[in-house]
């Protein structure tokens, strides 16, 4: 469906304030077909599942089952329909409305959970081991094309990056670049790596505390208290691979409030017309957390991912920023 190739542009303002001195890139993956960097897994995934239930026939075998926040069930349910697949998604309770009618435009059967993305997740994989179903996620398909992100980045600039900045919910997206980047090493296509900022959300940082403490040990938070519906994963299913990828990059990891969040959106869209839902301002938010803390030289080529539409997220923007607003008041 032509994901992938999105648009790599050069900040206009923040890169005079954040980073002056440097270079500051935003990779926009919500020009994505379904709004989110989740299409690039699901071309690879419902592809490998086309072949494995369909065998180029003209009906599947089974159906596929996954488990969601909101975006990678709107992206397997645009790429079932293409490829003639049942599938059937399960949410959270609390899934944004306009999430759950991408899902129904595209045909998905649609299961509400009474709880958090874990319960969806053990629900969806139920599924899977008891009654045979075809399990769609964060495994390591996606991760195969989920790292392309990186390799596109290292392509537009010759290989010569310092730093690639990107949010973590299950942390599949940052452990995909970080193994792309290293497999660009290994076949001797670059010699230079950038360092991995990896930014997650406060109410459910269980990788940056682990980066923090210096532990492997990543303690689940159930259930997670944060805004950023899409990244809001108490028990990252490839977090010890977002964690070991920090660490082997020499990169950085920092964790995010819903109100700083929403404050780097607001940046993002009124200085650099860049319209991202709340997880989508994660990266940059934890690139200019990453300056504040010196850890990112004043020369050094900085790319934030931008991972999802604010188009996503519309009708609960104000709310947003009422709950927002009402937790800074003192």
């Amino acid at each position: 469906m032509s994901e992938g190739g999105t648009p790599l542009i050069r900040s206009r303002a923040l890169e005079k304030t954040v980073c002056p001195g440097g270079e500051l890139y935003f990779k926009i993956e919500g020009m994505n077909p379904t709004g989110s960097f989740k299409d690039r897994g699901s071309t690879v995934e419902i592809s490998e599942a086309y072949d494995y239930l369909c065998d180029h026939g003209e009906e599947c075998r089974n159906e596929i089952v996954c488990a969601s926040t909101g975006n990678m069930g709107a992206s397997v349910a645009a790429y079932c329909a293409r490829a003639g697949i049942a599938c059937t998604i399960y949410v959270p309770h609390d899934t944004p409305r306009v999430k759950l009618l991408q899902m129904m435009a595209h045909g998905a059967r649609i299961v509400k959970v009474r709880g958090d993305y874990t319960l969806a997740m053990n629900t969806a994989k139920h599924e899977y081991e008891k009654h045979g179903k075809y399990l769609a996620g964060d495994y390591p398909y996606r991760g195969e094309g989920e790292k392309s992100v990186g390799l596109e980045i290292m392509d537009d600039f010759d290989n010569d990056v310092d730093y690639i900045a990107c949010p973590i919910g299950n942390g599949t997206l940052l452990h995909g670049i970080w193994k792309g980047l290293k497999e660009m090493k290994t076949l001797g296509l670059t010699k230079k790596l950038p360092k991995i900022i990896g930014a997650q959300a406060e109410g459910c940082n269980t990788v940056i505390k682990a980066f923090e403490k210096g532990t492997d040990e990543i303690i689940s938070v159930e259930p997670p208290r944060t805004l950023m519906d899409a990244v809001a994963c108490g028990t990252p299913l490839d977090g010890r691979w977002a964690l070991k990828a920090l660490r082997e990059s020499g990169g950085w990891g920092v964790a995010v409030s819903d109100a700083d969040g929403a404050r780097v959106r607001d940046m993002m869209s009124k200085k650099e017309g860049v319209f991202a839902e709340l997880s989508g301002a994660l990266s940059m938010a934890g690139v200019i957390k990453a300056c504040e803390a010196g850890v990112i030289e004043k020369d050094a080529r900085v790319v934030a991912i931008v991972t999802g539409h604010g188009l996503k997220e519309p009708e609960t923007y104000a709310e947003e920023m009422k709950k927002i607003g009402e937790m800074g008041k003192p």
